[in-house]
């Protein structure tokens, strides 16, 4: 597609330092995304060592190169299963173009669009995806996007220690969408989303270990709960807190 190239190229020469851009071609709209690092700090990986929290799941490091060819693969690969995800179209040493898959689904949330059908399939998108053994790595609002009546995947750059067992990073997964719900005080039913989540997903387990967790936690919850720690909390971590009180009603 060497014109789809020729306006990649350009769009690429005007934004020179733009992580991630829109162009048009043909009346079309795509994305061209190059590689970042990743990475975990330090002191992550060591506050993951002592908690296990899913959230906390470190991420390695990788060169933009390596962020690049990972994330354009597994988008191929999730592709071709059958998964709603951008189709790749070109690829670079520095770059790939994605198609377009509609606005990002947070957006349409805050514009009051939402409804518990929309919220479902969410948790159903995010279910199937898990149940064919794989993960996202990213699976926030900001990174699902609506087309077509349906739930897209994008932004998969994130990467895992091979060791970490899968059911950890799916657990991860869940908690990152539900987190963001948190976040952004998007009202949802927490109770009836997860038992739908797991119905579609398999993943039983999921209640044994979330009381497991919340029970190597508490000492940490009661903490964030004080009064002189909680005024200088910043908000992921009060986000947090809100996720444990909604989970603990399970």
């Amino acid at each position: 597609m060497p014109d789809l190239r020729s306006a990649a190229e350009a769009a690429a020469r005007t934004a020179p330092k733009k992580e991630i851009l829109s162009f048009e071609y043909q009346g079309q709209r795509y994305w061209l995304k190059r590689g970042r690092p990743t990475g975990s700090n330090l002191l992550h990986r060591a506050v993951w060592h002592l908690s296990r929290f899913p959230l906390l799941v470190p991420v390695l490091r990788q060169d933009a190169a390596q962020a690049r060819a990972y994330e354009s693969d597994k988008i191929r690969r999730l592709g071709t299963s059958g998964h709603p995800v951008p189709e790749i179209l070109l690829t670079t040493d520095a770059w790939f173009v994605m198609s377009d898959t509609g606005p990002v689904l947070r957006d349409l949330l805050y514009r009051r669009e939402r409804n518990d059908a929309r919220v479902r399939q969410i948790f159903e998108a995010l279910g199937a995806l898990h149940r064919s053994g794989e993960y996202h790595g990213g699976s926030q609002l900001r990174n699902l996007t609506w087309s077509d009546g349906k739930i897209h995947f994008i932004d998969f750059e994130e990467r895992f220690d091979p060791a970490i067992d899968r059911e950890t990073l799916q657990l991860r997964d869940l908690f990152l969408l539900l987190f963001s719900f948190a976040k952004d005080r998007i009202p949802m039913d927490y109770p009836e989303q997860i038992s739908y989540y797991r119905s579609v997903s398999g993943n039983d387990d999921f209640d044994r270990r979330l009381h497991s967790l919340f029970r190597h936690l508490g000492w940490l919850e009661r903490t964030i709960a004080l009064p002189p720690i909680w005024k200088i909390l910043d908000k992921d971590t009060k986000a947090t807190y809100r996720l444990i009180q909604e989970l603990k009603k399970l």
